[in-house]
């Protein structure tokens, strides 16, 4: 089977939870004998080379004005289609539906069999959005969106509350596969240092859809049950002034730290020293945080949108809550401090649970889904 995976964005780079989906999923589907795997993508110059069993192709991203943009689509279309024209593949594996993948699958699907994983939807996503980005999406990204999952016959959903919002409008064939972990490099890496006090976790985006605020709320009640508790937030966003206003508004300039941002290494090596890690989104596919602090042994409270409960299963190694009910959240973080037995006992069992979304396993299921198309 020769596959082309199709990855990056000529337009905008900020989808990392894209990028690192492809960096790990692709040496794993390399190891299976059956399988070429070509990635077609773009970077700072043309260039064609081959790494660790991977054909890379690199198309040059060009730098067009924003008003600009459709002209880009279009050329950046065009030089998709003799990429593919050369590597003659079996299938195409488009990542995302950003607008250039949703006219390219749309304008190709004729010629091949394609393939698009929806990693998230832009939809959903265009309520949390505000001003130009709002407008662009509204009546250019949702609709291309939407026609593609129309056309393209073969679908990947990372989570299944995406493939039952998708299935609704459309017959295509729709796939679920998950997200995945590296369990091994997450093993290897060591806790940051021992705290003596009870700690709180988040990592992210500091922006209004993933919730931080409502976690910044329900501090004030923690700190009146729970002694010395302590917050670090790790990531940056347009909203990082707000909250740092707002814990200025609720004096607790002791209990909350930012971090900034952090890498690999201090990201699990903080999951890992914390005792708690919450994610208080009120909107996500299946994000690879909570599926990373699992796999670090923690307990999760986050909210039930999205995929998060097929990670957490409520009262096992985590709490579901709903998006924005801070006060509850608020009552679950001191519930599990009050009842330390419970951090252990969570923990384990989100290791055990990790196990299901180590990356070889992904990896043979979207194996599986190339054999189905094919076969």
């Amino acid at each position: 089977m020769k596959i082309v995976v199709i990855s990056g964005n000529a337009f905008r780079e900020d989808f990392g939870g894209v990028a690192e989906h492809v960096k790990y999923l692709l040496p794993h589907l390399s190891e299976f004998k059956d399988i070429e795997i070509n990635l077609l993508t773009f970077g700072k110059k043309n260039e064609s080379f081959e790494k660790n069993g991977i054909k890379y192709f690199v198309l040059k991203r060009m730098k067009f004005a924003k008003i600009f943009f459709p002209l880009e689509i279009i050329y950046d279309l065009l030089r998709l289609k003799r990429e593919i024209i050369k590597i003659d593949p079996d299938i195409i594996h488009l990542q995302s539906t950003i607008p250039l993948f949703s006219l390219f699958g749309i304008y190709i699907v004729e010629k091949y069999p394609v393939l698009l994983t929806l990693h998230g939807y832009i939809k959903e996503e265009n309520k949390f959005h505000f001003g130009i980005e709002k407008i662009f999406n509204r009546f250019f990204s949702v609709p291309l969106e939407r026609l593609a999952l129309l056309k393209i016959p073969y679908i990947i959903t990372v989570c299944p509350q995406i493939k039952d919002l998708i299935r609704k409008f459309t017959n295509s064939k729709i796939f679920v596969v998950p997200n995945g972990i590296d369990l091994e490099y997450i093993q290897k890496i060591q806790p940051t240092k021992k705290f003596n006090y009870p700690t709180i976790f988040y990592i992210g985006v500091i922006n209004k859809r993933k919730g931080v605020h409502d976690l910044i709320r329900a501090i004030p009640l923690v700190k009146n049950k729970v002694r010395n508790v302590k917050l670090y937030i790790a990531g940056n966003g347009p909203y990082l002034n707000k909250l740092k206003q707002l814990i200025r508004d609720l004096n607790l300039g002791e209990n909350v730290t930012f971090l900034g941002f952090v890498s690999d290494n201090e990201k699990f090596a903080y999951m890992k020293s914390t005792d708690v890690f919450v994610l208080p989104t009120y909107w996500e596919s299946f994000p690879f945080v909570v599926i990373e602090a699992m796999a670090c042994g923690k307990p999760i409270i986050t909210t039930d949108v999205g995929g998060n409960s097929l990670a957490v299963t409520d009262k096992v190694n985590g709490y579901l809550i709903k998006p924005g009910d801070w006060q509850k959240l608020a009552e679950k973080i001191i519930y599990i401090f009050n009842n330390k037995k419970i951090i252990n006992k969570m923990g384990e069992e989100s290791k055990k649970k990790a196990q299901d979304f180590d990356w070889f396993n992904i990896a043979k299921q979207t194996r599986e889904v190339y054999r189905k198309i094919i076969y």
